[in-house]
């Protein structure tokens, strides 16, 4: 057995049975949903500029991901909740997160901690996402994460040596960048239902 599947035989002798009340498509509209509240309200505080105002984004998403984490745990389909793709995001969210506390702290620079590591993440998560797919026989799925990948490593190249040209609207792409791809593909898959038709 290998590191993985000793992982997930783990979590799933410890985590409590789901009610099974999503689908894997309302699964990938209740992320993209949490990322456009997460990333317009951190661009709406950057826009307003409150005293700590890097806390109060940093709390928001305590609230958003401590939500979502409840939501995929009571209520996720269970080969969602065990899946290596969620294991991939598990793990590059876990890496901005620690990004972004150390930025909080003063030791990595603001731009880095709490947008560089970001789209970083995106770009590696949905381009190992994509490649997961692919291998599993999704191929359009796979190539649709895939691309989404290369756009967020290009939104990354750019911010890289010309952020202050986009500075005002930064989080807005993060924004597109988290949304977007969940929900064209809870679109793909809420279409790919055996009647044909979308699904709810």
């Amino acid at each position: 057995m290998s590191a993985g599947d000793s992982l997930r035989a783990r979590l799933r002798y410890v985590a409590p049975p789901t009610s099974g009340r999503l689908t894997e498509s309302e699964f990938l509209l209740a992320g993209a949903t949490a990322g456009v509240l997460g990333w317009g309200g951190t661009q709406l505080l950057s826009w307003v500029d409150p005293p700590r105002a890097a806390f109060l984004a940093v709390a928001l998403w305590v609230v958003l991901v401590a939500g979502f984490s409840a939501l995929t745990v009571l209520h996720g389909p269970d080969e969602t909740r065990f899946s290596d793709a969620m294991f991939v995001w598990a793990t590059v969210n876990s890496a901005a997160t620690a990004l972004s506390l150390a930025g909080l702290a003063g030791l990595v620079p603001g731009q880095v901690a709490f947008w560089h590591g970001w789209v970083a993440a995106a770009a590696v998560g949905y381009c190992w996402t994509g490649g997961l797919l692919a291998g599993a026989g999704q191929r359009g799925r796979g190539r649709g994460y895939l691309a989404a990948g290369l756009v967020a490593l290009s939104v990354l190249l750019v911010g890289t040596v010309a952020f202050a040209r986009f500075e005002s609207v930064a989080f807005v792409l993060l924004a597109l960048l988290h949304a977007i791809p969940l929900g064209l593909d809870a679109r793909r898959q809420s279409w790919d239902a055996p009647t044909g038709t979308p699904v709810g």
